[in-house]
């Protein structure tokens, strides 16, 4: 009898570290599955075509390629909207761990981040109303246009035409709503911006003559180990998105045409 009992509690010992391993085995695998990297993005929803809403979905040229590269990468893209001159700041602050709204490279930029590959290539240039007389950018010396206060396209105007009176705004639709108003004579964004915003809107504008400079857009990131290690898996994955036509696809769905024949 001793014996018999002796083997049953035996059988239970087995029994429940058998199930104790199992019972393990199963939470670690439900804590790898719902443990997926997360990328925090920043951006401002209300850039057209690059990062807006379409009813409720964020959408746009930015919005949707950094999606590809994320999800390929393994990482879920959770994005966070904020006017554009706090987005930087948030990527200073570690809030976010970039930024995908249309961010240029700049010498000033590239002191505090590092930048991934380029996806985009942008011209400085400026809209003005159908009727007014005004054909090229220096035309308008001594006008005001409308602008972004964190843009570098209101630096690149600066440099490029110091004649022309600047009226910054926070908010791209602040800046476009000044010319539609009537209170500027034109408004300064990039030439791929100002082109598809006009056809996609109907904006009785048009695109004067002239560049006032010509940058690369990528995504900044904090220069920290974390941030390093972001930038080489990025710059990678634009790198194939560009090589397999996703860049080129994107490009042409939300400019109107391939930005890649630019980006060399």
């Amino acid at each position: 009898m001793k014996k018999t009992l002796s083997g049953i509690v035996g059988s239970i010992i087995i029994i429940g570290f058998v199930f104790l391993g199992v019972t393990q085995l199963w939470g670690t695998t439900a804590s790898a599955n719902s443990s997926k990297k997360t990328i925090t993005i920043g951006t401002t929803g209300t850039s057209f075509p690059t990062s807006y809403k379409k009813g409720n979905k964020l959408v746009g040229f930015d919005v949707e390629l950094i999606n590809k590269a994320a999800k390929d990468l393994g990482y879920k893209p959770k994005w966070v909207t904020g006017e554009y001159d706090g987005l930087l700041a948030d990527l200073d602050g570690g809030k976010v761990d970039t930024v995908a709204n249309d961010v240029a490279i700049t010498p000033a930029r590239s002191k505090k981040y590092t930048f991934s590959t380029p996806y985009n290539v942008e011209e400085t240039a400026i809209a003005v109303n159908k009727s007014s007389k005004y054909k090229t950018i220096h035309d308008l010396d001594g006008k005001t246009v409308s602008t972004g206060a964190a843009s570098n396209n209101t630096d690149n105007l600066k440099k490029y035409d110091p004649k022309i009176k600047l009226r910054t705004f926070d908010a791209r639709d602040q800046f476009y709503e000044a010319l539609l108003a009537g209170h500027v004579d034109g408004t300064v964004d990039t030439r791929n911006n100002l082109k598809a915003i006009i056809k996609a809107k109907g904006y009785n504008w048009r695109v004067v003559s002239g560049t006032a400079a010509t940058v690369k857009i990528a995504l900044p990131f904090a220069k920290n180990a974390h941030g390093k290690k972001l930038n080489k898996q990025f710059s990678k994955e634009i790198k194939k998105l560009k090589q397999n036509g996703t860049v080129s696809k994107l490009s042409k769905q939300y400019f109107g045409y391939d930005v890649t024949k630019d980006d060399k």
